[in-house]
């Protein structure tokens, strides 16, 4: 209809705000479009919003739970790029309550604990209405892996298991408890920290991306930086045991584990990585020539992904 804007899915939306925000800078070596911002000097910078309603809510995990898992998701954002932590900022918004804000902060501090680094400012403000998590990490490394490294012939992996998360949105969307380990994959995701910098550090992780919209989201979003078609194997992709589902494990979100391209005959040297660092890493398909992503079951069809992943601005519950 004359006169209204055509809707934009989230990826046209961001496309459109670096296009106004990002001009260059002789300051920095790799700007918008990857994990994380990589500064001239080492600094390795990103920031993660969560918002209740959207990313979570409080009649399905506490303030100080939701505060730990933006912290969380935060310091991920670094171990995909292979760097190491250094600080956090913290930014809240509140309604109701203000000692929300405290219980807050109290579990984003426990998640900069975990991986060593501590909150070194951040700003506080009311809010009508939902509350606001807002956290920049701050890491440092010497050189990253970026989403742009995947090249044919590579295999691509994963790390531990994926779905549980989603399965437990989707059991509180409908009403219901979900499985003790779906709840703990929800309000506690992984610390993928030392693993990201020692795949890093190995040369084992040509591209790499931390699943926070979805293994078929993320690994399209490999694909596309890097100019390559992902291949993934549903029958070796790791269901998380509080999931039980390929569907969530394909397509939900808020997992936080690693997916990462690997040199041909890596496979050995990532397995005894992984069994060094008790975290299990599963080969799921290959990097091929093409675009996008491409399914294939265990009688070797082939089929076309949905859109997978969540997407803000399509609607939907968190």
């Amino acid at each position: 209809m004359d006169g209204i804007p055509p809707a934009l899915d989230e990826n046209e939306l961001v496309r459109r705000l670096v296009s106004i925000g990002w001009r260059g800078s002789r300051a920095v070596r790799l700007g918008p479009g990857d994990d994380a911002a990589f500064l001239r000097g080492g600094l390795v910078i990103s920031t993660d919003m969560a918002v209740e309603g959207v990313h979570f809510r409080f009649d399905w995990i506490s303030p100080e739970e939701a505060g730990f898992r933006a912290g969380a998701a935060a310091v991920s954002d670094l171990a995909a790029m292979g760097a190491v932590p250094e600080a956090l900022l913290v930014s809240l918004a509140v309604h109701g309550d203000p000692s929300v804000a405290v219980e807050l902060q109290r579990g984003v501090r426990a998640a900069g604990d975990r991986v060593g680094v501590a909150i070194i400012g951040g700003d506080v403000s009311r809010s009508p209405g939902p509350a606001v998590v807002d956290v920049v990490a701050v890491g440092r490394a010497r050189t990253v892996v970026t989403r742009g490294g995947g090249e044919v012939g590579q295999g691509v992996w994963v790390s531990g298991s994926l779905g549980g998360a989603a399965a437990a949105v989707t059991a509180w969307s409908a009403g219901t408890e979900p499985d003790p380990r779906a709840r703990k994959r929800f309000a506690a995701p992984p610390d993928r920290v030392p693993l990201g910098l020692a795949l890093s550090t190995a040369g084992l992780a040509c591209a790499m991306i931390d699943i926070s919209d979805g293994l078929v989201a993320d690994a399209r979003r490999v694909a596309g930086a890097s100019g390559v078609r992902i291949r993934v194997d549903t029958g070796a992709v790791p269901v998380d045991p509080g999931a039980g589902d390929l569907n969530l494990a394909l397509e939900g979100g808020e997992d936080y584990e690693l997916m990462f391209t690997a040199p041909p005959g890596a496979g050995s040297r990532i397995r005894a990585l992984g069994q060094e660092m008790a975290v299990v890493l599963t080969r799921i398909g290959r990097v091929e020539e093409g675009k996008g992503v491409v399914l294939e079951d265990d009688r070797g069809r082939h089929s076309a992904p949905g859109r997978g992943g969540y997407d803000h601005f399509a609607g939907g519950t968190p």
